[in-house]
């Protein structure tokens, strides 16, 4: 039986079990999305830097994009998931961008899930029906942040929590918490009817992916990926 959302929500709130042990989590394995310009991504170590690159992704239809992704689950895998990230986002404009995605490999539309960051700074989570070729989408929000500006343009170091519990049926719940903070929740079920795509496999993205170029340098310090218990 689905867990209620507001018990996993309590749990995502106030605390999350010790992480279980990692023997082979592919969704915490990364590499390049698709290229990026030379220089625009960067690693030392768990630390990550994106700068300002074209979208060398093909069927991409947003002009800017310096992401890294990672391996596959399939849509029926069940367990929950803790992305954790140190951020810094220095940009001089208020560009609304992606900071992490699940994706299916779909173009056009937006995947199952995607954590936007909205020129306010309010943390949005959008997810599409994709319903035939190119941009036949049926668009929607999971969610929106409350509280305004919460993730910062200036540098300010910024601790991003993204929790995903995957419910073995297709579908999962999401939960983004700034510095500790939960911001916005929201729950993906998978569509019914021959007309819309199906997925065949997850996968994360992290970094920043954008409708227009604009200049900007998000470092992602200590980011990874476990396996968690809510409680």
């Amino acid at each position: 039986m689905k867990r209620p959302l507001l018990s996993l929500l309590a749990g995502a709130a106030l605390l999350l079990s010790q992480s279980l042990p990692a023997s082979a989590n592919p969704l915490n394995t990364w590499q390049v999305s698709c290229a990026a310009d030379p220089g625009s991504i960067t690693r030392k170590g768990k630390t990550w830097t994106f700068k300002t690159s074209t979208n060398h992704c093909p069927g991409g239809v947003w002009k800017q994009r310096a992401e890294i992704y990672s391996d596959r689950v399939n849509p029926t895998h069940k367990g929950t998931y803790l992305f954790r990230s140190t951020v810094s986002m220095t940009a001089g404009t208020n560009e609304k961008f992606d900071i992490f995605q699940i994706h299916d490999g779909r173009h056009g539309c937006a995947p199952p899930l995607k954590v936007d960051v909205l020129p306010s700074g309010q943390i949005e989570l959008t997810s599409d029906l994709k319903t035939g070729p190119g941009e036949s989408c049926e668009r929607g929000a999971l969610g929106r942040s409350a509280r305004q500006g919460v993730i910062r343009r200036d540098g300010t170091p910024q601790l991003l929590e993204v929790i995903i519990d995957f419910n073995g049926l297709g579908g999962f719940d999401a939960f983004v918490r700034v510095d500790g903070t939960l911001q916005v929740s929201g729950s993906y079920m998978p569509p019914t009817g021959a007309q819309y795509f199906q997925s065949k496999f997850f996968y994360f993205k992290h970094g920043v992916y954008s409708q227009r170029m604009f200049p900007y340098v998000l470092t992602s310090e200590g980011m990874t990926v476990k396996k968690v218990r809510l409680k």
